[in-house]
């Protein structure tokens, strides 16, 4: 384990991610063989905490995890993500590459590009299933030059207006 890293994880073809040996200054956090969620070993490595290895023992770059794991994070996601952990935010996958959730705010955050199209019908949909199980939604978009801005969703009901014997 070089002077930099402190955490030395092992990359599996399944896309598990296993610790395979760290500090002193880990151990309290982390266990030898115990299995890393996809967003910390990311977090670990793009802080150049740990690095990655790959089953033969070769070194995997920040960019090839990445690619690895696509099927499971998007690259807005990751960038999102970065943004949270950067703010000291604890964040974990959601259900769908797009999601993230907020495990200190209890908020479900959807990732989108500034140029997704996505209807009012699935928004609404999204908003409400969040709510249902007690969480806050918030939309991530992120621009072209890799900025993110957070929008919080939230459902409104509007009473009819009645005027004069009439609906509007």
């Amino acid at each position: 384990m070089s002077l930099k890293s402190k955490v030395k994880l092992k990359l599996f073809k399944d896309g598990k991610i296993v610790v395979a040996s760290l500090s002193k200054e880990f151990q309290e956090i982390l266990r030898e063989g115990e299995q890393v969620d996809s967003v910390l070993a990311l977090s670990l490595v793009f802080n150049n905490i740990a690095k990655v290895e790959d089953e033969d023992g070769i070194e995997v770059s920040l960019v090839q995890l990445i690619e690895k794991l696509q099927p499971s994070l998007g690259n807005s996601t990751f960038l999102v993500l970065m943004d949270l952990v950067k703010r000291g935010r604890k964040v974990m996958l959601g259900i769908t590459k797009n999601e993230l959730i907020l495990l200190s705010e209890k908020a479900v955050i959807h990732v989108l590009d500034e140029d997704a199209d996505i209807s009012v019908e699935e928004l609404y949909n999204m908003v409400d299933n969040a709510v249902k199980q007690g969480y806050r939604f918030i939309v991530a978009i992120v621009d072209m030059h890799g900025d993110v801005t957070y929008y919080e969703v939230t459902k409104a009901s509007f009473p009819r207006i009645e005027r004069s014997g009439e609906f509007i």
